[in-house]
């Protein structure tokens, strides 16, 4: 499951940048991709029994859009506006960031205890993020500096839908259930942006590899989405984060594959630099639990 969610999600990063290769406006490709994949799953939800059919009701309601508010329309839209500024791989590479965001704001929200291992790798994290946009050979352009800052909203709505997840899940929800109604809800946020926007879209469109690309992230959201829900059921969101240590590994994979992109020493000791906040912040949590535990 684990390498299921990392190396899906990080291929979903490169679609983004291939959506605004092949000119597709942003928010009407995430609108598109999010109502495929919610129409995906749709399908065998009402085919399995009453059980497994979305709910209407408020607490349900309430999770599907504040889950696809913050987990796809705002930061899959801001990563696919910002992916033609910046390499896929440094985009991948923030992820790193969202369990150290997480904490951040369970710790703002009074839901976490201080834990100064934790407050360490933080900042080792952000010491990262100084790392991509300070030298001024770190990324191929000067100017890349400010999208990697824009860029590092995206993280942290994902780290507000985690600590949103861990308080308000509806009891009993199925996995499928759940991300079937988080991609329609997202679909349903976008609808008044993509007009207000003036970014009209239908589809199929005049483009076959835009539409392909709208296939290939309605594909890749389904899968996204209804494993990691699950492996939260099964194994908690501690163990589920681990996802962005492969994300991150397969996300320069994939910027190699399909952008030949090639990255300074600064990008690589950026992502070491990362990896070991992540690496401290996952021991503290550990350490955390079992105390809590014993």
């Amino acid at each position: 499951m684990l390498f299921t969610v990392g190396i899906s999600y990080s291929l979903l990063f490169s679609i983004n940048k291939m959506s605004a290769e092949a000119e597709l406006p942003y928010v009407a490709y995430v609108f598109w991709h999010s109502l495929g994949g919610g129409l995906m799953l749709l399908v065998p939800c009402l085919l399995m029994g009453r059980s497994t059919w979305p709910q209407l009701g408020w607490l349900h309601l309430r999770t599907y859009l504040v889950w696809g508010g913050l987990a796809i329309a705002a930061p899959i839209t801001l990563l696919t506006y910002v992916s033609p500024n910046l390499p896929a791989a440094v985009m991948t590479m923030i992820l790193v960031l969202v369990p150290l965001f997480t904490y951040l704001f369970a710790l703002l929200f009074r839901m976490e205890r201080f834990r100064a291992l934790s407050v360490l790798a933080l900042l080792m994290g952000l010491g990262g993020v100084l790392l991509v946009i300070v030298p001024g050979t770190s990324l191929p352009d000067v100017d890349a500096a400010g999208w990697v800052l824009l860029a590092l909203l995206a993280p942290a709505c994902f780290s507000l839908v985690t600590v949103f997840a861990g308080k308000f899940r509806p009891p009993d929800a199925p996995s499928a259930t759940l991300a079937c109604g988080l991609l329609l809800g997202s679909a349903l946020l976008l609808v008044p942006v993509m007009f207000g926007a003036g970014q009209l879209y239908l589809f199929p469109g005049p483009s076959l590899e835009g539409d392909l690309t709208l296939l290939y992230a309605s594909l890749l959201s389904v899968v996204i989405f209804y494993v990691f829900l699950e492996m939260v059921r099964l194994a908690g969101p501690v163990f589920a984060t681990q996802h962005n240590y492969i994300a991150v590994l397969a996300g320069f994979g994939w910027g190699l594959l399909f952008f030949d992109e090639a990255h300074s020493v600064y990008i690589w000791g950026a992502t070491a630099l990362m990896f070991a906040g992540l690496a401290m912040h996952t021991l503290s949590a550990r350490r955390a639990a079992r105390a809590e535990a014993g």
